[in-house]
């Protein structure tokens, strides 16, 4: 049985993690209201290198993963790499998930209320601020007279032949923008006139959800007299009744960003409080027993069962059942040399990025999954993103039986690396002008090469410097899972305990990555790796002599 260990596939591994870190890190430095922790200090510029890496590395660690599953399957057999699948992600899916969702899921309350202990910083900062009213131009279709209630020109327009269920400004129909704005007669005048009163939004949210979302109490209540289904949910998977439970710092990212419309917090959680009586209380809580409700709190974001970062190895135990699936019907087929072809073929990006290009094209949607692949956190699987993901699962395990793709893949990194950033580039140039034209097409098809040029670009300099073993990329890269696992919440609280220093942001994100990363190297050497711990997520390790 053949035992090689690929320390260089090993190494990149690492790598890959250790640039996760470095992406959490960079949340709380750009305006991302999701992110429980808000630097003081933000620039948008940050938003170029989380965009590059997140553009490859999620695919890689896939790329990865399916090249080692066809390695233990072939030395072990299927129900060997079923046992040791469980063992090694199921298992610490289950615990970890146990211990981590809550602490992620109330990190944002914790980080709330220590923030109170900041008032007068925050006045300092401007964020004691109660209403905005950001300048947009509001444009001249019927969209926009929805959007202001002139129903003069709603008639006008509707008589001129526009389409009073169709997309204008956001991506919103006529109902979007009259039950956003709270402009009760306009509702009354398009649903008359026949508008959808369940109609999508690229979010697939409904006039319904956005009023709610807003605390516009009357178009709540007008909408639901009217027979709108206030059991639909959004691409989130939240109902208009979860939709309110949004913080005021995700609220004002949608109101001012986004959809670029005056705000008032005291307004807006007062009107949720209005239509939290008028909508169904089922619709929030899929419990009403105490126990529940705890559960909920603790697990559930929006409605849904949140697995936060630890995504990565529920969508593993799908794309390992089916390997298996597949692996077991393909053993009544005779091996096919074009399966060689296609894993040690230089025409390979011939086929692999118009592949990749259908899957990212399906994927975006408003701000997620336009340059790489959208982030699905919830225990719903998103089959579009798994589909995405399946693709590099699945050419990982492709290739691994291939003695061509050991050796000739990753030959030219340095113009792989170089045609890389000229995708990047590109894609960055247009991708503010994403609902444009084709835009979007030709940013789908920049990060479907990008992708696949960082892959193999990466596998090569690996390969070169790193195939030989090295007792201390070893250690971090056995270390690479409780990274993994355990990072998220200790970054935060780093973020949180430096965002109000007075440093250059580069300075504040070094600092963050660094300590997260030192802290958990550290408790990786004294307190998991030669424990059950360890064992569970890497294996039995035995101390030596030697350093690590």
């Amino acid at each position: 049985m053949d035992k090689t260990r690929y320390h260089d596939l090993d190494a990149l591994r690492a790598f890959a993690m250790l640039l996760g870190i470095a992406l959490h890190g960079l949340l709380s430095f750009i305006p991302t209201p999701i992110w429980p922790v808000q630097d003081s200090n933000q620039s948008e510029f940050y938003f170029i290198p989380l965009m590059f890496i997140h553009g490859f590395r999620m695919s890689l660690f896939f790329f990865i993963s399916g090249f080692f599953t066809m390695m233990v399957w072939q030395r072990r057999g299927s129900v060997s790499l079923l046992r040791q699948r469980t063992k090694r992600i199921v298992l610490p899916f289950v615990i970890f998930g146990a211990l981590l969702f809550p602490l992620l899921n109330n990190m944002e309350a914790f980080v709330g209320k220590a923030e109170n202990n900041r008032l007068p910083d925050q006045a300092q900062r401007g964020k004691t601020h109660t209403a905005f009213n950001p300048e947009h131009k509001v444009p001249n279709d019927l969209g926009g007279a929805a959007r202001e209630g002139n129903l003069e020109k709603i008639r006008e327009f509707l008589k001129q032949g526009a389409e009073v269920n169709g997309k204008y400004d956001k991506d919103f129909t006529p109902l979007h923008w009259a039950a956003t704005m709270n402009q009760v007669e306009a509702i009354e005048l398009l649903i008359d006139e026949g508008a959808n009163l369940d109609s999508r939004d690229g979010h697939q949210s409904t006039p319904l959800l956005l009023a709610a979302f807003f605390g516009q109490t009357k178009s709540v209540e007008v909408l639901l007299q009217r027979g709108a289904d206030p059991n639909l949910r959004n691409k989130d998977g939240a109902l208009p009744a979860q939709a309110m439970m949004a913080n005021r710092a995700v609220t004002e990212w949608v109101a001012r960003d986004i959809l670029k419309i005056p705000m008032d917090w005291a307004k807006i959680r007062e009107g949720r409080r209005q239509a939290t009586k008028l909508l169904s209380p089922e619709s929030a809580l899929p419990s009403n027993s105490r126990n529940s409700n705890w559960f909920v709190r603790n697990y559930f974001m929006f409605g849904q069962f949140c697995t936060h970062h630890l995504w990565f190895l529920y969508d593993l135990v799908y794309l390992t059942v089916g390997f298996v699936l597949l692996a077991g019907i393909l053993r009544f087929f005779p091996k096919l040399a074009f399966a060689k072809w296609l894993a040690e073929s230089p025409l390979r990006l011939l086929w692999l990025v118009p592949l990749t290009f259908w899957a990212q094209f399906h994927m975006g949607s408003g701000e997620d999954g336009v340059f790489g692949p959208a982030t699905a956190v919830f225990l719903k699987p998103d089959w579009v993103k798994l589909g995405y993901y399946a693709i590099f699962f699945g050419y990982g395990a492709l290739c691994f039986p291939h003695e061509g793709f050991h050796k000739k893949v990753g030959r030219f990194w340095p113009l792989h690396l170089t045609f890389a950033a000229v995708a990047f580039t590109l894609a960055l140039l247009i991708i503010e002008d994403k609902d444009q034209d084709w835009y979007y097409g030709w940013i789908s098809l920049y990060s479907a090469l990008f992708v696949w040029l960082m892959i193999f670009g990466l596998i090569g300099p690996f390969r070169k410097f790193f195939s030989k073993e090295n007792l201390q990329v070893r250690f971090v890269s056995d270390s690479a899972y409780w990274l993994y696992l355990a990072h998220l919440p200790l970054i935060q609280i780093i973020q949180f305990w430096v965002a109000d220093w007075s440093l250059p942001i580069f300075l504040k994100l070094g600092f963050v990555c660094v300590i997260t990363t030192l802290l958990l190297l550290l408790s990786y050497r004294y307190l998991i790796r030669y424990t059950l711990i360890g064992t569970m997520l890497n294996g039995k390790r035995y101390k030596t002599n030697a350093t690590h």
